[in-house]
């Protein structure tokens, strides 16, 4: 890898591990569905500009929209407003891709190697250890609420393969016109009115920054370099990047939060990431 594009490879991982405690910071701010809301409503401005790409159908973008952003999104902020700790949710997310690998067998009849079964497996061991690390029903359930963020990423990346070849860039903001629509209505039927126009008529700087943030360097600059560096390189050599996120995000966690991390969380978060990799390896073998 070229050293401009490495350095941008690293850009990324910092810039979306300091994600998830940017968003523990934002839902302090905003409930879930009115975040959730400004965020893709933002997200998806430069359809004003950027051309809706042609090869793609409105389902497919629905289900980008629906599944790798709504879903993934408003369930992460659900868990985290639950009480997961950021870094433990990046670490719970990325079985977005041994849920994938499944999902694909299910109902696409791909056939999974025997190294991305043992991968699912180990992350699944890896999630029991997290589960008994957290105390309380309600950390309990962010755990759950965690792994259908993974889930519903998973059924996304399902519908982003409809999307291969075209600019990552004008994927992501024309998947992000539909899913404003049905979080408002949620945010005014269960959060209210003020919540809905928080951001306008109670704004403060770390509300606003949390928004420019998720939307400005995550989604378009993040999504824009990530789909250059797919272009360029094999698939094989640019997922393992993702890898890194986690590590990126505890880290941040540790620092701006003081999230703990130790005994058996640590031994569960080592057994993910663990799995994750053969998986994503064993997937990168595959496309060699």
């Amino acid at each position: 890898m070229r050293p401009l594009h490495a350095a941008a490879a690293l850009l990324i991982v910092a810039m979306w591990g300091l994600n998830f405690t940017v968003i523990r910071f934002g839902l302090d701010e905003f409930p879930p569905f009115a975040f959730a809301t400004w965020r893709f409503v933002l997200c998806a401005l430069p359809v004003l500009f950027v051309a809706r790409p042609q090869n793609i159908s409105w389902a497919t973008l629905a289900g980008i929209g629906g599944f790798m952003f709504g879903g993934q999104f408003v369930f992460l902020f659900f868990a985290m407003q639950a009480g997961l700790p950021p870094g433990l949710t990046s670490v719970l997310v990325q079985l977005q891709g041994p849920l994938t690998v499944v999902l694909a067998a299910l109902f696409l009849r791909e056939h999974a190697t025997r190294a991305q079964w043992l991968g699912l497996a180990a992350a699944a061991v890896g999630v029991v250890l997290i589960s008994q690390s957290v105390e309380g029903t309600a950390s309990v359930l962010a755990v759950g609420l965690a792994l259908l963020s993974a889930l519903t990423w998973a059924v996304g990346n399902l519908f982003f393969r409809s999307a291969r070849g075209a600019s990552m860039f004008a994927v992501t903001v024309w998947a992000s016109v539909l899913p404003p629509i049905p979080f408002a209505l949620m945010s005014l039927a269960v959060e209210g009115s003020d919540a809905i126009l928080m951001p306008i008529l109670h704004p403060t700087w770390l509300g606003w920054f949390v928004l420019f943030y998720t939307v400005v360097p995550v989604m378009w600059l993040g999504y824009l370099i990530w789909g250059t560096l797919l272009r360029t390189y094999p698939a094989g050599k640019v997922g393992p990047i993702s890898l890194l996120v986690p590590c990126a995000a505890l880290l941040f966690a540790s620092l701006l939060v003081d999230e703990p991390i130790g005994g058996l969380r640590l031994l569960g978060v080592v057994i993910v990431l663990g799995g994750v990799a053969i998986g994503v390896f064993a997937s990168g073998r595959r496309l060699r």
